[in-house]
């Protein structure tokens, strides 16, 4: 909004087909029926909601399930989804061609190495393991649920492994990648910083 650019979140567009598989029992490594679920999906992602507290607004077959595609059982089986290879190309293909048409703000763990490798301005944003749980702690109890901190703390080192080791577009810190550490930033403040760097 700040930058008055389109915006997508191509995490979103992962949790989205594993939200279905997992909706329809069908197994997390299966390559082939996933893709065929990423072929079909009736996928729209929005990101003019005036809730500023939201994520991209997500609907499968016209259905909000903005709230869904974050649940601890997605957001443990995303990963297993997102280190098929047919899976991500395909899906990078589609992220692509949104940035045909002109300038985007593009979110994802591959977008500045895989999707965008010449993108005008790549920030890889982090923050220091405490915060991080302290963060997605948060994120549950907003939602009126609990979990231990230490199986977040689990939780959140397996993704970043299966994430940085998988061998299809591993996550790491793109070439001429900005890093911005967010541990002790407001998102205002990681706003201002990154309205610096494309000003």
């Amino acid at each position: 909004r700040e930058l008055n650019l389109k915006y997508i979140d191509t995490g979103a567009m992962y949790r989205a087909i594993t939200l279905l598989a997992l909706q329809n029992n069908i197994d997390c490594k299966d390559e082939k029926s996933i893709l065929k679920l990423a072929r079909n999906i009736n996928l729209q992602l929005d990101s003019n909601s005036v809730d500023e507290s939201r994520y991209t607004t997500v609907k499968i077959d016209g259905k909000d399930v903005t709230n869904e595609i974050r649940s601890r059982e997605v957001g443990s089986a995303v990963s297993i989804v997102s280190k098929l290879s047919g899976v991500r190309r395909y899906l990078v293909s589609l992220q692509k061609k949104f940035i045909q048409g002109g300038n985007a703000v593009l979110e994802g763990r591959d977008t500045g190495s895989v999707v965008c490798p010449n993108a005008t301005l790549k920030i890889y944003l982090t923050a220091g393991l405490d915060e991080r749980i302290k963060r997605r702690d948060l994120q549950i109890r907003e939602k009126g649920q609990f979990l231990e901190r230490n199986v977040i703390k689990k939780e959140i080192i397996s993704r970043d492994r299966i994430d940085s080791s998988r061998e299809d577009s591993p996550m790491v810190i793109p070439e001429n990648g900005i890093i911005i550490d967010t541990s002790r930033l407001s998102v205002k403040g990681v706003v201002e910083k990154i309205k610096k760097l494309y000003f």
